[in-house]
């Protein structure tokens, strides 16, 4: 028997129906329902990044070393562990998220990012759509911020 493959389109149609919940708080409901697979990778990613390793229950390689290495003192290599750290984190943990462009910043790029490191994540969910994340960490409030 044959079947008849066909795209569907990648929003609910049923507000009740989600694909899953954003981590963050401050929404009605507490957690933000998503809809879209796009807007569940973002969150993911997030989920990802922001988690220190060792941190999460029974899942102690989890997450990554991002917000320790972001806050180093600038030197040649330390572009080459963020970059190896990400990748290395969405390779194992979301295979289906392909790394398209992964560029940092810090104050040897542009005098205006002192004493702050910028990541501008492109990325491609399963290779239909393509998005980007934004993730500022700034000393001076010790803070990281994605948009």
């Amino acid at each position: 028997m044959a079947y008849r493959i066909q795209t569907i389109e990648d929003v609910t149609t049923k507000s009740e129906i989600g694909l899953g919940v954003d981590l963050s708080f401050g929404n009605p409901g507490i957690f933000k329902t998503l809809y879209t697979s796009n807007d569940q990778a973002k969150a993911n990613i997030r989920n990802l990044l922001l988690t220190r390793k060792g941190e999460r229950y029974n899942q102690i390689n989890f997450g990554t070393n991002l917000l320790s290495l972001v806050f180093e003192p600038s030197n040649d290599n330390l572009k080459e562990l963020i970059s190896a750290e990400i990748s290395a984190a969405l390779n194992f943990w979301l295979p289906y998220i392909v790394v398209q462009n992964l560029e940092i910043l810090n104050v040897d790029d542009d005098p205006s990012l002192l004493n702050t490191t910028k990541i501008q994540l492109t990325y491609t969910v399963d290779g239909f759509s393509t998005d980007s994340i934004t993730i500022i960490a700034k000393e001076d409030s010790s803070t990281i911020t994605i948009e």
